[in-house]
């Protein structure tokens, strides 16, 4: 079985080799985890289930949230729909998450808006999640239903 150390760096190369990649080269079957709405719009949360790494209580997935209206961020910067690098420790129930890339439309196609850098696991600040939201529902997916993920790390 690989050390929790292996798991990082090829975390850590999944995530430079993720975020570089243009748009159309991302191109995958997403998986729909969950919804959310509130007054002002629906949010999508999806999963890359190819890219599912598992490592003893650790889970690496790309992630994909998309907004069914426009969100604005850094430099004030339009964009629908954001993938990104996932870990969660299922025995913490805690989430943490990098490398977001934007995008302007829902599907993540387009060329990226804007670019956040990958860092590695060890320097992230995992979060404990509140019961019944859509990071409760990502914790859920991938430390129940993928305990035998054909992606296990050995």
């Amino acid at each position: 079985m690989k050390t929790f150390k292996a798991l990082i760096q090829q975390g850590a190369v999944f995530a430079a080799l993720s975020c570089g990649l243009s748009g159309a080269a991302q191109a995958t079957e997403w998986k729909l985890i969950t919804t959310s709405s509130d007054l002002s719009k629906t949010t999508y949360w999806y999963v890359d289930p190819a890219s599912i790494v598992v490592q003893s209580n650790m889970r690496q997935a790309r992630l994909r949230t998309a907004w069914s209206t426009m969100q604005y961020g850094p430099n004030n910067t339009g964009y629908q729909s954001t993938t990104y690098l996932n870990y969660i420790d299922c025995e913490r129930r805690t989430i943490a998450f990098t490398g977001n890339t934007y995008f302007s439309d829902m599907e993540s196609t387009s060329e990226p808006v804007y670019q956040e850098d990958a860092k590695p696991v060890q320097t992230l600040r995992f979060s404990a999640v509140r019961p019944g939201t859509p990071g409760e529902i990502r914790i859920n997916y991938l430390c129940q239903s993928h305990g035998t993920s054909s992606n296990k790390v050995i």
